[in-house]
């Protein structure tokens, strides 16, 4: 009786199975009633083979961990615009943090924060990445992430983890006196190294890409993010499978392995993916 009053609640919103639709059967999850949610599964398949949420459920209800860890990233990777991708996202989070991998809890929070700046778990996915840190003594970069965090989301809450110095800004700028005489014997000395030859530029045809989105408002966030870690960070506009995307790229490296080496880098502090491309200016 169940599974026929809620299918055909789903008959009557129509053949495109809405967000609000999807909100119905995670409530009905919230409220432990999987059985439910399990029994109009098969039909919800059947009918909306190309929903990310439908597949969100299925992982939900799914009770091999490892299992619902595959799907949650399945629907990360086929559905990356979908709004339900940020929640696929959260629940790859809370899995590992449940299994005491705290170090990779971590940094799928901040991916979470970093990638989906539109979710609704903001403040969660914030707390949960501080515990992991915490709980591998890692108080100092807890910090340092809760700064960036603090500029990217200022109305979150911040009071909770008793750490001090969120405010500081490290960069504060400082009024320096100038001496005159010194400023006109720099700049004698600026023209005097305009007349000698500058050496050629040398080409520097590789950059890495970090990501691909189909809004450039998040392109731009995350390309202000990185740089203002100090990475010169670009948008670049590109066609993918027919699909108009803003990728965002830091440039510019002579070599591939320098490239590869900044990528690395942006791995470990960010635990964002990575490619290297020769694209020459």
């Amino acid at each position: 009786m169940i599974k026929c009053c809620l299918f055909i609640l789903t008959i009557i919103w129509g053949w495109n199975l809405h967000s609000q639709n999807i909100d119905l059967y995670l409530t009905l999850l919230e409220k432990g009633r999987m059985d439910e949610v399990k029994e109009n599964l098969p039909e919800l398949l059947n009918r909306y083979p190309n929903e990310a949420g439908v597949y969100l459920l299925q992982a939900m209800v799914n009770e091999n961990g490892d299992d619902s860890l595959i799907q949650f990233r399945n629907i990360i990777e086929k559905f990356p615009e979908s709004e339900f991708a940020s929640l696929a996202a959260m629940k790859i989070g809370e899995y590992l943090f449940s299994r005491g991998l705290y170090s990779q809890a971590g940094v799928q929070f901040k991916i979470v924060l970093f990638k989906y700046p539109q979710g609704d778990n903001h403040q969660r996915a914030m707390d949960l990445m501080v515990n992991s840190y915490f709980a591998t003594g890692e108080e100092d970069s807890a910090k340092v992430a809760l700064r960036t965090m603090k500029q990217l989301y200022p109305s979150l809450n911040y009071t909770n983890y008793n750490i001090e110095g969120l405010n500081n800004n490290p960069r504060e700028a400082r009024l320096i006196k100038l001496d005159p005489n010194e400023i006109s014997s720099r700049i004698k000395s600026a023209k005097a190294k305009r007349k000698v030859m500058l050496p050629q530029k040398k080409p520097k045809p590789w950059v890495v890409q970090v990501g691909a989105f189909g809004k450039y408002e998040n392109a731009n966030r995350l390309k202000k993010q990185l740089q203002g870690h100090g990475f010169a960070t670009e948008v670049h506009t590109v066609d993918s499978n027919g699909k108009r995307l803003h990728a965002v790229r830091i440039v510019r490296y002579e070599t591939k392995e320098s490239a590869e080496v900044i990528g690395q880098k942006i791995k470990k502090n960010f635990g964002l993916d990575f490619r290297v491309i020769n694209n020459p200016e």
